[in-house]
C-alpha cells in the first residue's frame, strides 16, 4: 500500500458552453510514500488550459505561474492518463481539505466526460485528520500553514502556492502525525455514497417552516440563567441567519439571538450566537457573548 498526497492549482474561469465559472485545473502535484512513510516517487506537471488562456492575476500572484508556463502545458486529459499510471494499484489519496478532489472530479466530469475518479479507490482529508492533534482554539478549519506551524514544521522550506510544494508540506504533516489507527477512521471507500457526498452542496436552511428542521431549536431560553424570555423581535432571515431579540425578566438584560442553520450531506449544523444588548439615552451597544 502507498500514500498519495495530492495539491492542485487551478484558474477560475468562466465556461460558455455552461455558461458557468469552473476551476479549471493548471497544476498537479503529488507525493507518494510508502507504508513506512519513505518518500518514493513525486508528480508534477502543468496543464495547458482550454476554458481560459489567460490566468487570473490573482492567481499569477499567488502561483507565480505565468501565462508562458501553461503554453506549454500539457493536455489535461495527457495529465490525468499519465497520473493515473503513477498512483498505481493500491493507494490510499489524501488531500489538504475535500475541495482538491471535488475540483478534480468536476474537471474530470467536465473534459472527460466520465462520473468518477477511477483511479480512486480509498480517500482521506488530510486537513481534518491532522486537527485532531493540533490546538484548534476558535479556528473552524486549520489552514496548512497554520498546521505546519502547530506541529513545528518548517513552512518556509516549501514554497506556498505551488502544487508539489504544497503537497511536499501536506506530506511533512501527515508524517508528524501518522497514527495508523486513527487514520482508519478517516479512510473512505470512493463508492456511491462517496460521490454522493462530493455531489452535494452544503446550503443554509432559509425558511422555518422547512420540514428538515425541529422547530423547537427556535424557542428561546436566557444563556445566563436558563429561564424564560420575552420576544422583543420576532425571529426574522438576515444575514444567513435568522435574528430575533429578547428580554430576560430575572436577568433583567435584553439579548439578540442569531441562529444559523446548515444542512450538510448527512446532518444539519446549528450554530447559535448570543449578542447582548445594553441600552443607554445615547447608544445602543452590543456586547458578543459566547457561542453555544
Amino acid at each position: 500500500m502507498t500514500y498519495i498526497i495530492m495539491d492542485l492549482e487551478w484558474n477560475n474561469s468562466y465556461m460558455k458552453s455552461t455558461q458557468k465559472f469552473i476551476n479549471e485545473i493548471i497544476e498537479i502535484g503529488a507525493v507518494k510514500l510508502d507504508e513506512q512513510l519513505n518518500e518514493i516517487d513525486i508528480f508534477s506537471e502543468l496543464i495547458k488550459p482550454v476554458v481560459s488562456r489567460k490566468l487570473r492575476s490573482r492567481i499569477k500572484n499567488l502561483t507565480h505561474i505565468t501565462n508562458d508556463d501553461i503554453k506549454s502545458g500539457k493536455p489535461f486529459s495527457k495529465v490525468i492518463s499519465e497520473f493515473e499510471k503513477w498512483v498505481g494499484e493500491d493507494a490510499v489519496f489524501l488531500t489538504w481539505g475535500d475541495t482538491d478532489i471535488r475540483t478534480l472530479l468536476s474537471n474530470i466530469k467536465t473534459f472527460l466526460k466520465k462520473d468518477d475518479i477511477t483511479f480512486l479507490r480509498k480517500y482521506a482529508d488530510l486537513q481534518r485528520y491532522c486537527q485532531c492533534f493540533i490546538n484548534m482554539e476558535n479556528i473552524q478549519q486549520a489552514g496548512l500553514s497554520y498546521a505546519a506551524q502547530c506541529l513545528q514544521i518548517d513552512a518556509e522550506k516549501f514554497p506556498h502556492h505551488r502544487a508539489l510544494d504544497d503537497s511536499l508540506l501536506s506530506a511533512e504533516c501527515f508524517k508528524k502525525t501518522f497514527n495508523a489507527e486513527k487514520l482508519k477512521g478517516f479512510i473512505k471507500e470512493c463508492n456511491e455514497d462517496f460521490y454522493a457526498r462530493l455531489a452535494f452542496h452544503p446550503y443554509v436552511i432559509k425558511h422555518k417552516d422547512d420540514p428538515l428542521i425541529d422547530k423547537n431549536i427556535f424557542n428561546c431560553y436566557c444563556d445566563i440563567c436558563g429561564g424564560k424570555v420575552k420576544t422583543i423581535k420576532k425571529w426574522k432571515f438576515s444575514n444567513q441567519s435568522f435574528r430575533g431579540i429578547f428580554f430576560c425578566e430575572n436577568c433583567n438584560r435584553e439579548f439578540r439571538v442569531s441562529l444559523r442553520i446548515k444542512k450538510f450531506y448527512d446532518y444539519i449544523d446549528i450554530k447559535r450566537n448570543y449578542t447582548e444588548i445594553i441600552r443607554t439615552d445615547e447608544k445602543l451597544e452590543q456586547k458578543p457573548q459566547e457561542n453555544t
